[in-house]
């Protein structure tokens, strides 16, 4: 299955991906490499939480890698007049005389066509 993402969306997990490998990377196996040279390994717990970390950060990588193979991109043909992909959406209330982000996710959806 694949998933249905937004070159945008795509694009925030290629810069993750990136900054995983340059900066996260780097300072995971520099704590791994410092817990090390404190001795005994089998009794270390700095040396397990470090490996466990750069364990995670090695699956996120490619976790992400996968999901940016995968992806199906979807475009936004909506008009500048009409709510499209990863816009946000301002609701006005009248009998309040309020305004407020709608953050309602039974209406996040590109499924359901404009009617």
């Amino acid at each position: 299955m694949y998933d249905e993402l937004s070159e945008a969306d795509i694009q925030k997990m290629k810069e993750e991906i990136e900054h995983r490998k340059v900066v996260v990377r780097k300072e995971a196996l520099a704590a791994v490499k410092e817990a090390r040279e404190q001795g005994d390994l089998s009794e270390n717990f700095e040396y397990q939480a470090a490996k466990r970390e750069k364990n995670r950060n090695e699956s996120r990588i490619r976790y992400l890698e996968r999901m940016v193979k995968t992806a199906k991109v979807i475009k936004d043909h909506s008009k500048d007049d009409e709510v499209g992909l990863n816009n946000t959406v301002t609701v006005y209330f009248e009998d309040e005389d309020e305004e407020e982000p709608d953050v309602d996710s039974r209406y996040q959806s590109w499924h359901f066509p404009p009617q």
